[in-house]
């Protein structure tokens, strides 16, 4: 019985560390995934003038498939190996529905006053996040974050709770990976795992300061 126990005891401490083991296996392979998009943007960008794969509203939301993962796909060997996070739990879904658990920011990708739309003419690339990790509370067709309707005056006036509530829920996903991390892609190709108590932190400061952590420096 003392051997049965103690054999117990072993298996009790074994399962959590193999567990961890596998969440950064798959934390990982995102980062990979990402880091795979970072060179295909940066492929596409070479072969277009510097112009980032650009999402055009009245286009996604009819066709999915043109969603801006697609316009890489000859940049990379398998564009399907790369578009969904092994921790995303709508993984499935974006597969069949052509999604993808990876949104490209706005402001790099939409004609706004705010953005910068080519890779050349950006300031500071390695301060600019490209690509975030998709709320799970969203549509297959929703294939980029709305950066700028963040803060909104509404929104503000409700204070920091509804606006991360909303981010969160509707935008991207600050705590996919394991110790409530994310992984982020940045304009010059390198990712980043961040906490989420940082990003909200970036929010506060946002919300006092009338900035916006995601616009792009001109």
């Amino acid at each position: 019985m003392v051997v049965i126990a103690i054999i117990g005891m072993l298996i009790g401490l074994l399962i959590p560390a193999v567990q961890a083991s596998r969440a950064a296996a798959r934390r990982t392979q995102c980062i990979n995934n990402l880091r795979q998009i970072g060179i295909g943007i940066h492929m596409f960008a070479n072969s277009n003038h510097g112009r980032f794969p650009e999402t055009v509203h009245a286009n996604i939301y009819g066709s999915p498939s043109k969603s801006w993962v697609y316009t890489l796909a000859p940049f990379m060997e398998d564009v399907d190996a790369i578009r969904v996070c092994p921790d995303d739990p709508n993984g499935e879904k974006w597969l069949e529905d052509k999604g993808t658990s990876y949104l490209i920011n706005e402001f790099v990708a939409a004609q706004l006053p705010e953005s910068v739309l080519y890779l050349h003419k950006m300031q500071e690339t390695s301060k600019c996040i490209v690509i975030f990790e998709g709320g799970d509370n969203r549509k297959a067709n929703d294939e980029h974050v709305h950066c700028s309707t963040w803060y909104t005056p509404l929104k503000v006036s409700k204070g920091i709770d509804y606006v991360w509530a909303y981010m969160t829920a509707q935008e991207f996903k600050p705590d996919r990976h394991l110790g409530d991390t994310s992984n982020y892609l940045y304009a010059d190709g390198h990712v980043e795992t961040i906490g989420m108590e940082t990003v909200y932190r970036w929010v506060e400061n946002d919300m006092a300061q009338g900035t916006n952590f995601a616009q792009p420096a001109k």
